[in-house]
Formats: structure tokens, sequence, C-alpha cells
């Protein structure tokens, strides 16, 4: 192996140790499960009861996902993975705001969720 190659490994092993203490991987992680329950409610056929489980779910699927926000990535990877994240919780689901409580978002949560909507449309024309 090379110098220029054994550099190259040495700086790879140094990202991937990055990205596993990156704090958004440990925010990503509680949200998972949370955001599975959320979206299991739309499988429940009787109203009434989907109605009661998406009440339940929802607060803690959508603070979780706050949570991710407000966490500052670390590393390249960190970011992209948010970026995934945001990505699969776009649509009707990102809409963070509550009505009763439109300052639930911070200025820098906002910033962050333009800047998303920004990329998403770059990445999709890139398609």
């Amino acid at each position: 192996m090379t110098a220029a190659e054994e550099a190259l490994a040495r700086e790879w092993v140094r990202d991937i140790s990055r990205a596993k203490a990156d704090p958004v991987f440990a925010a990503i992680e509680r949200w998972r499960p949370l955001w599975a329950a959320f979206l299991a409610t739309e499988q429940i056929e009787d109203a009434k009861d989907a109605d009661a489980a998406m009440k339940e779910a929802i607060g803690p699927a959508f603070t979780a996902l706050r949570d991710i926000y407000k966490t500052p990535p670390t590393t390249p990877a960190g970011l992209a993975a948010m970026m995934a994240v945001m990505l699969e919780a776009d649509g009707e689901h990102l809409n963070l705001t509550d009505p009763e409580n439109p300052d639930v978002l911070d200025d820098g949560e906002r910033g962050l969720i333009a800047v998303f909507h920004y990329a998403k449309r770059m990445l999709e024309q890139m398609r």
C-alpha cells in the first residue's frame, strides 16, 4: 500500500468514527419507532380507532422529528442522514406547525426546512 493509499484509508476510518459519534444518528434512532407507529395508524380500518391511535402517536412522533431538526449534524454523513429523514417525513407529514401554537418552530428550524425544500427540488431535478 502506498503512503497516499494509507493516508486515504486512515481518513476513511476517521470519517467513519466521527459519523458514529454524530448526535443526529441517536436522534434519528429515537424517532424511527415513533414515526413507524404514527404511519401505522393509517392502516387502521375503523375510522374512530384510527383517529384515536393517530392522536396518541402524532405528538411523540413530531416531537422526535423536531428533535432531529434541532440536533446539528457534526459530519457530512449526519447531514445526509438528516436530509434522508426529511425526505421520508416530507409531504403532508412535514407540516410541523401547530395551528393552535404557531410559534412551535423557531427561526432556525424554519430556515432548515426552507433549505431542505430547495435541496429536495434540486434532487428531484437530478433524477
